[in-house]
């Protein structure tokens, strides 16, 4: 059940917020489905916070920030067990504070799992301690995590798992995957100009991934800036960590090369771009990040189920040194923005509850683009093939397509059908430095509506760039209340976006229908997302879509062969581009074409479009396969 709990995300809930808004009026619906604990403040508070915790029924005594200690929270956590579980027994070992705070992404986690299986854990991490040390013992607690947890499985017997443990623990090894979380700070130059005064930005240097000195006390709020920032990055990554029972690193700061390149990179596509340019512009961005990858970041992502990356660039572009393919291929990545860094660490911490969406889907359409667009009229055609093709597989997937020409019929649209998922289809535009959706005639940054859906799809140009450090409507509509939020860092072409949504909602219809594939709507994205390298590759040329239609020696299409046969286990997402070109090549050496289809692959050459698009906010917390099921599943078998 502790491996199962890893999807689950069970995190505590942290309210960060004024003085001011510590009370009924504010609160009090939302203390309704949360368990008051204890409220920690400034010592100059102490007096009205005291008055306020205890107006609003929590459990503890307020507790100043000068009398956070080791003593202190020892006896929270003695004070919390007495008061929710008191017949419990209590956890073994110590409860103490973490020191480091760079390293705590990884050394909290592993500490609370270390009492949850009566480890002995050490008491506080020395300050001289590496990274290395760290991960290392957070790796073997996790593998070890994972080989009781599949012997228990099996229904071993206490001595069918002494005898088999060993080698189990090896086997799990090869497979481990867990949960990661990475802080990458990190501002775009271009933005920096715009926000920071010149003194500022001279201040402003890059810092390590990890540093002995960045410990935690009482007054790290009197510290700099950019140290106080730090603590907020690596506080969010350890929190995600611990909610996750997972891994956790730091990141040193994104260079500010990487942000100019990656803009280049976005402005290439909005004018008629080539292949060769924009993989020469990528070679140069794995360039600029390579400061990056260290040998526990490279272990991390091998063993990595899912990143939650807490930064604002998008980590998933870069290429794993060893891969051939970026990282977004290889395996399931969510963004958590990080500026405004307050609201990020509100948005972060307030953990709202997970969402199921097992029963059924009901998926909105807004058509915001005039039917006299070629644009509109195409996204349009899309979607009904998207109705005659996905809806029909489905009991419990509804499509409505509705025009929502304005922001008011947007606005009602969504009031009267309360859709689970929100499609918004529409241009984007850049004003200024902000990357804004336009409805009917207008831009608009936020959409003000009464109820906004757990999932937003922004069907529209580079709603989510990231080099410029723009203003993204796909940060902002996490403000306003969306779970997750998918966009698009680049233009893209209507028919290509139209294949993608096709395919996204048949896999929802497929995986409603007959669950078990597929755990979270993200896992869902990303196998549409990774899987379209195909289609990017015949999207290339008209060379190659013509190509893909003719007939294999098996009487069937290219396409159709690829998918339904040649392609099965021969695709590793490291490689996915690399791998479905040589697949391909072998069709194409039956037909006595290899050297000319092998040739159109360089010359005009493909753009992988699906890989520019980002998912922000908790897509892993909507739930497909009821989070219930998750736990019965990990119980062991008799």
């Amino acid at each position: 059940m502790l491996k199962a709990a890893q999807n689950l995300r069970l995190e505590h809930n942290i309210l960060l917020l004024p003085i001011d808004c510590f009370e009924e009026d504010v609160l009090g619906r939302y203390l309704q489905h949360h368990h008051p604990v204890v409220t920690i403040c400034p010592d100059g508070l102490l007096a009205e916070a005291r008055q306020r915790a205890s107006a609003l029924g929590f459990a503890l005594p307020t507790t100043p920030y000068s009398q956070l200690s080791d003593a202190t929270l020892t006896a929270q956590w003695k004070a919390i067990h007495e008061h929710f579980i008191p017949d419990l027994p209590r956890l073994t070992g110590d409860v103490s504070l973490t020191h480091r705070l760079d390293l705590a992404p990884l050394t909290l986690p592993h500490r609370r799992l270390a009492r949850q299986m009566g480890w002995p854990t050490a008491e506080s991490v020395a300050q001289d301690t590496s990274a290395r040390e760290e991960f290392s013992q957070a790796l073997r607690g996790q593998n070890h995590l994972s080989t009781l947890a599949r012997l228990e499985r099996d229904g071993a017997s206490y001595e069918e798992a002494s005898r088999r443990f060993r080698q189990t623990f090896k086997e799990e090894a090869a497979r481990l995957r867990v949960p990661v979380a990475l802080g990458l700070p990190g501002t775009a130059p271009a933005y920096a100009s715009i926000a920071y005064d010149s003194e500022l930005r001279r201040q402003t240097k890059p810092q390590p991934a990890v540093s002995p000195d960045d410990t935690w006390s009482v007054t790290l709020h009197e510290r700099p800036d950019h140290m106080v920032e730090r603590a907020a990055i690596e506080f969010a990554v350890t929190h995600q960590s611990v909610a996750s029972s997972g891994l956790g690193l730091m990141l040193p700061t994104m260079p500010p090369d990487a942000f100019i390149t990656l803009a280049e990179l976005e402005r290439h596509f909005h004018n008629p771009h080539s292949s060769a340019a924009i993989r020469r512009l990528l070679t140069r961005l794995n360039e600029a990040a390579n400061p990056l990858w260290s040998e526990e970041l490279k272990a991390a992502i091998q063993r990595a189920s899912h990143l939650t990356v807490f930064s604002d660039f998008p980590l998933g572009l870069l290429t794993m040194p060893g891969d051939s393919a970026p990282l977004c291929a290889r395996l399931p990545v969510t963004y958590r923005p990080l500026q405004p860094l307050t609201r990020m660490m509100q948005q972060q911490l307030s953990a709202p509850p997970a969402i199921s969406l097992d029963r059924s889907i009901k998926v909105l359409v807004a058509e915001c683009i005039p039917v006299s667009d070629p644009v509109g009229r195409m996204s349009r055609q899309g979607w009904d093939i998207a109705c005659e093709t996905a809806a029909p597989n489905s009991a419990t997937l509804t499509i409505i397509q509705t025009e929502t020409l304005t922001l008011e019929a947007l606005q009602r649209s969504v009031g009267e059908h309360r859709p689970d998922i929100l499609v918004i289809s529409a241009h984007g535009t850049m004003v200024g430095n902000m990357a804004a959706l336009v409805i009917g005639d207008e831009p608009h940054l936020d959409l003000g509506l009464d109820r906004m859906p757990p999932v937003v799809i922004l069907s529209a140009c580079h709603v989510a760039p990231r080099g410029s450090g723009a203003v993204a409507i796909t940060d902002l509509l996490l403000r306003e209340g969306a779970l997750a939020v998918l966009g698009t860092q680049v233009p893209v072409d209507v028919r290509r976006n139209a294949m993608l949504m096709v395919r996204f909602m048949v896999y929802l219809a497929k995986e409603n229908t007959k669950p078990g594939q597929f755990s979270t709507i993200l896992d869902v994205w990303h196998h549409v997302q990774t899987s379209n390298a195909v289609n990017d590759i015949f999207d290339g040329s008209p060379s190659l879509r013509a190509w893909a239609t003719r007939t294999t020696i098996n009487d069937r299409p290219v396409l159709v062969e690829f998918m339904t046969s040649r392609a099965t286990g021969r695709i590793r997402p490291p490689h996915v581009y690399e791998d479905t070109e040589r697949v391909l090549g072998e069709i194409a050496d039956e037909q006595g074409q290899g050297d000319r289809v092998r040739n159109w692959f360089r010359r005009p050459g493909y753009v992988p479009e699906s890989l520019f698009y980002v998912f922000a906010g908790r897509p892993d917390r909507i739930h497909l396969t009821p989070p219930r099921l998750l736990i019965e599943q990990a119980r062991p078998r008799r």
